[in-house]
């Protein structure tokens, strides 16, 4: 069979080459689009990162050290650049001195050992920048305590009054002297044993709790 009259036959086919090539140009735009978003959104998560970068080494670097070491006396009000809270400092204290089994549960409830930095959280504060005058929500949480020393407190501690046995407390405090070594110059000193604290870190910005990364930390004194 013969078409006789092929009248029509190239606006059929000038459409469907539009149709085809607006699909090509829909897909392209989609793509374009979705990496666009996807840029943005690692970028935002990369800039939430590096914030809960910052509030570890706050934490490892200053906070703690001065909380474990008694000739630093902590405050928080000396935080006040970054509104450094600790809103439960007893169990807080509980953390810093006995292993997870020996956490006082009275002081210390469940949620104290979850994973969500922001739930039950030792410290939170804020970390800003010149271009950035709200900055992001930092929450960090000790959820595990873990002592090397067979003891009931972790022997960093150096607190004198853990127990009634002045022996026991004088090796918290690491001044227990230990017999002269052979070619050495007197008594030596025993050192405390460290104990290792696993942290959980979460940063949100102040403005989108969205935005936001988390961190685990072990974190050995």
């Amino acid at each position: 069979m013969f078409v006789k009259n092929e009248k029509g036959i190239a606006l059929v086919t000038a459409l469907m080459f539009t149709m085809i090539t607006l699909g090509i140009v829909m897909m392209l735009l989609y793509m374009v689009t979705q990496a666009s978003k996807i840029t943005a959104a690692n970028k935002k998560y990369k800039t939430a990162l590096e914030a809960s970068y910052g509030a570890v080494d706050l934490i490892a670097q200053d906070i703690l050290p001065k909380i474990l070491n008694p000739s630093f006396p902590f405050s928080a009000s000396d935080y006040a650049d970054v509104s450094l809270l600790l809103p439960d400092s007893a169990c807080l204290n509980e953390k810093m001195k006995k292993p997870t089994s020996l956490w006082n549960s009275a002081v210390c409830n469940a949620n104290t050992k979850m994973v969500d930095a922001n739930i039950k959280s030792d410290f939170t504060f804020n970390l800003k920048a010149t271009n950035d005058p709200v900055g992001y929500k930092m929450y960090a949480k000790i959820v595990d305590t873990k002592c090397t020393a067979a003891l009931p407190a972790c022997t960093n501690s150096q607190d004198p009054a853990t127990t009634k046995d002045p022996a026991y407390n004088a090796t918290i405090k690491g001044l227990v002297v230990a017999d002269a070594v052979i070619g050495g110059g007197g008594p030596q000193e025993i050192q405390p044993k460290p104990a290792y604290y696993t942290i959980e870190v979460q940063g949100e910005r102040a403005l989108n709790p969205h935005e936001k990364s988390k961190l685990s930390v072990l974190y050995a004194y």
